[in-house]
């Protein structure tokens, strides 16, 4: 029996960790490698012409850190989120997403991404902490080689892939947090000044990344409290430190809440709502339909950890009531400092009806050390059944591990392939005349063509389109001439609010008045977007469909986008079993012909 493992197999009091073998460490080293190439794989999913809300975010405070002047500081999204994804997406060299002087079609739509595709490696690349983190705190409580388990699933999460792969900073965020959490645990067990230093050092970068990331700080602070009993003075100094730093990490990253012309802050106004930077969060929202959310995500997008989860929590429960839960003083501490942070988070999220999927990524590291728990109590009590039955659940654990990598993988294939639009756009070059067949096109579709001088002009609205890279790409005077031939793409006339409300109400009058020789539109499923999905039914009561483009094999009609997330979209089939069948990203593109 190793150190620091008692009878029942639950980790007890030793305060003395065996450091982890050669063996251990090559595999961790393995479970990194393979969790930087699925975040690797299919990284500029849908760039430059269909990116993620929020990943103009980071784009935008990008320019802005990068030469932006005072109108870019006044803008609503420098202060959308702190600047810590940011300034770390501008340390990531341009030659690594994008060619210097591009010339061909390729080229030039490489480059109009890269700003997006910085902040997409510098997610990937902070959300790498995880890993790492998750088998040091898996170490608190399981012997080895356990812990790698937590590793590998947090590695291969389809969950947190989802978010990794996206210039957002909630996966970035999830590690930050992770990091002061794990912090707090160090401080709580020593109470050296290096401790009090590194909790407040984790705890700034946390708050840094994203606005949730201040939940950590009820780990952190509760480590303080265990401490003061032994540490007195250095206590209270200690405190003064961690706070002293985070307050450095918010005038450092939070700059906009102390300018003179920012719009943002920390208020609560008359009617209940709390402004938080460019964020609102309405008070009498908190009425615990959150609950379901942060369900149905775990369910949705990662299926396996959920399950495997709900096995940790049986096994627990279990060795409670047999009075077996004995993990001694010191283990004890470490689990209270890790509910310090998880249960008020959940509790939080859970109660707010407009959380949303990524809100409960921080949880999913927490939730792999719970389920590394289950597998390793599970085969605790099959081994003392049998040796056999021991080595069956020992290798079913693995089996679960790799079936997580798998998932992992196919998600970066599917990422990966020619999307949606993408495939339309390869259509229209075999179809369409340049230059002389008009094409008109949906809002929403930013189609990957050079267009022509006429196009550019005509839908100069599009210039002040944070959501339009390409475009913007295309109607900046500074760039290089585009080797490939330039189509005559004209948008339909569907942004300003009337002009939707007109086109709802006579969609096929509207789907007649346009001049182009064919239109591309996007087949939003029920419910969704009304205005646009009847200019799609008048289109399709009136003209041929040519070419159809649905990111399911096989297409079943559904008409449900497969992009970046489905806040708002209906639930059918799970997330994390449709990229097991879909053979791309994108939503549903139609083409027809109208003469």
């Amino acid at each position: 029996m190793r150190q620091g493992e008692s009878p029942s197999g639950v980790t007890c009091s030793a305060t003395e960790r065996v450091p982890a073998g050669r063996a251990t460490r090559l595999l961790l080293a393995l479970i990194v490698l393979l969790g930087l190439g699925v975040r690797l794989q299919g990284l500029d999913f849908l760039a430059p012409h269909l990116m993620e809300p929020d990943g103009l975010v980071v784009d935008y405070q990008l320019r802005a850190l990068e030469g932006g002047g005072p109108e870019h500081r006044a803008h609503a999204l420098y202060a959308y989120y702190p600047h810590l994804v940011a300034r770390v997406a501008a340390l990531v060299p341009t030659a690594l997403v994008a060619e210097r002087e591009p010339r061909t079609l390729a080229e030039h739509l490489d480059f109009a991404g890269r700003q997006r595709l910085r902040g997409r490696v510098a997610v990937a690349l902070l959300s790498l902490l995880a890993i790492p983190l998750s088998f040091w705190l898996a170490r608190r409580f399981l012997p080895d080689p356990w812990p790698l388990a937590a590793a590998a699933i947090t590695a291969a999460s389809p969950f947190t892939l989802w978010f990794a792969q996206q210039a957002r900073p909630h996966a970035a965020a999830a590690s930050f947090t992770l990091l002061a959490v794990c912090a707090a645990v160090v401080l709580r067990a020593s109470g050296s000044w290096r401790a009090y230093a590194a909790a407040g050092l984790a705890a700034g970068l946390a708050v840094g990344a994203l606005q949730n990331g201040v939940a950590a700080l009820c780990a952190v602070g509760f480590a303080v409290l265990a401490r003061v009993r032994a540490d007195r003075w250095r206590a209270a100094a200690g405190a003064l430190l961690i706070t002293a730093v985070v307050a450095a990490f918010v005038a450092a990253l939070y700059p906009f809440l102390f300018a003179e012309q920012a719009r943002s802050g920390v208020a609560v106004d008359e009617r209940g709502t709390l402004a938080l930077s460019q964020h609102q969060v309405f008070l009498g929202l908190f009425n615990g339909r959150g609950f379901p959310v942060v369900w149905r995500s775990l369910e949705e997008y990662d299926p396996l950890l959920t399950v495997l989860s709900v096995l940790g929590m049986l096994a627990a429960l279990v060795l409670i009531l047999r009075g077996r839960s004995r993990l001694g003083p010191a283990r004890a501490a470490d689990l209270a400092v890790v509910l310090a942070y998880v249960l008020p988070y959940l509790v939080v999220i859970g109660l707010y009806q407009r959380t949303y999927q990524r809100f409960v990524l921080p949880l999913v590291p927490f939730l792999a050390v719970l389920a590394a728990f289950g597998l390793h109590a599970t085969w605790r009590a099959a081994s003392a059944r049998s040796r056999w039955l021991g080595r069956a659940v020992a290798f079913l654990a693995v089996v679960a591990c790799v079936a997580q990598f798998a998932w992992a993988f196919r998600l970066g294939a599917v990422r990966a392939a020619p999307d949606t639009i993408e495939q339309a756009a390869r259509w229209i070059e075999e179809h369409v005349a340049p230059g002389t067949d008009r094409v008109d096109v949906m809002p929403g579709l930013d189609l990957p063509l050079s267009r022509t001088p006429a196009s550019i002009e005509r839908d100069a609205v599009l210039r002040d389109e944070q959501s339009t890279p390409w475009f913007r790409h295309l109607a900046d005077p500074r760039r290089a001439s585009i080797d490939a031939p330039a189509y005559d793409l004209a948008l339909m006339d569907l942004i300003a609010h009337g002009a939707r409300q007109r086109a709802h109400g006579d969609a096929y009058g509207f789907a007649r008045s346009l001049t182009g020789r064919y239109a591309v539109v996007i087949a939003w499923p029920q419910r969704y977007r009304p205005a646009l999905r009847a200019v799609r039914e008048g289109l399709r009561g009136q003209f041929e469909l040519v070419a159809r483009f649905n990111p399911d094999d096989p297409d079943t009609g559904e008409d449900l986008p497969l992009a970046h997330q489905d806040d708002e979209l209906p639930y059918t089939t799970p997330w994390a079993l449709r990229i097991l069948e879909a053979r791309c990203v994108g939503p549903s593109v139609e083409i027809y012909r109208l003469r």
